[in-house]
């Protein structure tokens, strides 16, 4: 009967739970076309950030991350322009040479219009710009994918009309080197550096950014003409930097490239391609096979809710033979105390014969001191592997829908419901489980068994839902477990034999003539 109506409770709690997850939905793209000082400008809006392009010169005027995982804060990516944080107004430097600007045989001036912006059927936006420059007709296509994370495409054609050859350049930044800041970033032969090398001593080219430890804005070439950077450093003391190519005459010469403006992800510049440009430490690879595998959860469920959940049970049954251990032998430990406190103070001056005693009483409990301490070592360190592992997919789960009452799980809970029932969990454990283990720490450690859930939720109350998501549930399944170990050590209890007390303590041989 029992186990009918755990069946018969899980079975509702899917449906509800399955029921509460149809209601999210996934993040779209959204833009908006806006017109100032007689040119206009388009508004995209994705789930991670706001771009802003320009008909006047059909460039890219702003990449503003308005979306700032836990740790991280909000940034502006494209030099020479300032974004107001509340308003999304923007300022721009007098002298800024802007992104996916066009020159041609040093001609930069010309005149673009806006022909389409729009959102297709699968939610991509598409803008296509029009213009003239020293004589050359060009189009600017870009493109922004809701899958393609931090990362657009952008499409240059040029069209060549002269018996010329004509030499294309493009802007990708302009900005003034400051201490700690974002650095001109290039990858030759797929290694990155911060100088610009000779034509003949590489093979390939990579692309050229700004990146520092926190962003990247980093342009690649995809496919068309052989293109090579330029540099140079304007009066004004910033530097202008970009790439450049060669427009065959009487022709059309198309180039694709694609920008990553975001954060410093290893996965996600792996994602675009760009993997070469970072070096993750130590922690950073070992979170990678735990992105990797939630990803691979995401994908067969469909939502980053039920991937920590189907994550956090996998790990639990992995941990459950530690944890098992650990619990033994931490509830054997404890109700050792009254025993060892007697050992300790019978055998105080006779350190020799404290150590033997305490060996025999050991012995006699079938308990290792050290199978306590292992678990939790192991544990430790797969536990904030995981901890950071959902810190660092931040991105990804903000992109994922929306899961039960939480819109979000890459934000805290809106209601804090995870961490009123995570706490409330942890109290509950201490005050019915705990004391079944013979804890004998006192008062001042039984109060500390209640503060620190209390304290836990107070400083940590605005971490991401998902962390919490994940955080109840391993609680809640530790205190399942505990609750196991509990009764089978009672169990164990009823059906052994009475042992009294004193037999370790009193000993025989040569120490039977000592004074208590």
């Amino acid at each position: 009967m029992a186990k009918r109506r755990i069946v018969w409770g899980l079975s509702c709690l899917v449906v509800v739970l399955t029921a509460c997850v149809a209601l999210g939905a996934e993040r779209s793209i959204t833009f908006e076309t806006l017109e100032r000082e007689g040119f206009r400008d388009i508004e995209v809006t994705t789930p991670l950030a706001r771009i802003m392009l320009s008909e006047q010169g059909g460039v890219m005027k702003s990449v503003f991350l308005s979306f700032a995982p836990y740790g991280s804060n909000v940034a502006e990516l494209v030099p020479g322009t300032t974004t107001n944080v509340k308003t999304f107004g923007r300022q721009h430097v007098a002298d800024a040479i802007f992104p996916f600007a066009v020159s041609v045989n040093a001609e930069r001036e010309g005149l673009y219009r806006l022909v389409d912006a729009s959102v297709d059927a699968a939610g991509v936006f598409h803008a296509l710009f029009q213009g003239t420059v020293g004589g050359l007709t060009v189009e600017k296509r870009y493109t922004v994918s809701p899958k393609d994370v931090y990362t657009l495409d952008f499409e240059l054609l040029v069209k060549n009309p002269t018996a010329s050859a004509a030499h294309v350049a493009m802007t990708v930044g302009n900005y003034v080197q400051k201490k700690n800041g974002l650095e001109i970033t290039y990858l030759f032969d797929d290694e990155p550096g911060t100088q610009i090398l000779a034509r003949e001593s590489y093979k390939t080219f990579g692309g050229v950014g700004l990146m520092d430890k926190n962003v990247v804005f980093f342009l690649t070439p995809k496919e068309g003409p052989t293109v090579v950077p330029t540099f140079e450093r304007l009066a004004s003391g910033s530097q202008h930097f970009g790439l450049s190519f060669t427009a065959a005459p009487q022709a059309e010469t198309k180039s694709k490239s694609s920008i990553y403006a975001g954060r410093r992800r290893f996965l996600l510049m792996e994602q675009a391609g760009i993997q070469a440009l970072d070096r993750p430490g130590v922690g950073a690879r070992m979170m990678i096979p735990v992105l990797q595998f939630l990803d691979i959860l995401f994908r067969a469920t469909g939502n980053y809710g039920w991937a920590i959940i189907l994550f956090t049970i996998l790990t639990r049954v992995l941990m459950y033979p530690l944890m098992h251990k650990q619990m033994h032998s931490m509830a054997k430990m404890q109700r050792m105390q009254p025993k060892m406190r007697r050992i300790q103070e019978r055998f105080k001056d006779d350190k020799t014969l404290l150590q033997q005693r305490m060996m025999e009483l050991y012995k006699k409990e079938g308990v290792n001191p050290m199978t306590g301490c292992l678990p939790m070592l192991v544990q430790l360190p797969i536990i904030f592997i995981i901890w950071r592992g959902i810190l660092y997919a931040g991105e990804r789960i903000h992109l994922s829908p929306g899961f039960l009452w939480m819109p979000d799980l890459s934000l805290h809970d809106p209601y804090f419901i995870l961490v009123i029932v995570t706490t409330l969990i942890m109290l509950w454990q201490q005050w019915k489980l705990t004391p079944q283990m013979g804890s004998d720490g006192g008062p001042m450690g039984k109060m500390f068994g209640y503060v620190f859930p209390v304290l836990m939720a107070v400083l940590l109350w605005q971490f991401p839902a998902g962390l919490w998501l994940y955080y109840l549930l391993t609680t809640a399944a530790q205190a399942a477990q505990q609750a196991v170990v509990n009764r089978q050590l009672a169990r164990s209890d009823s059906l052994a034999a009475a042992t009294p007390d004193g037999d370790i303590e009193l000993g025989s041989g040569d120490d039977s003539g000592r004074s208590p």
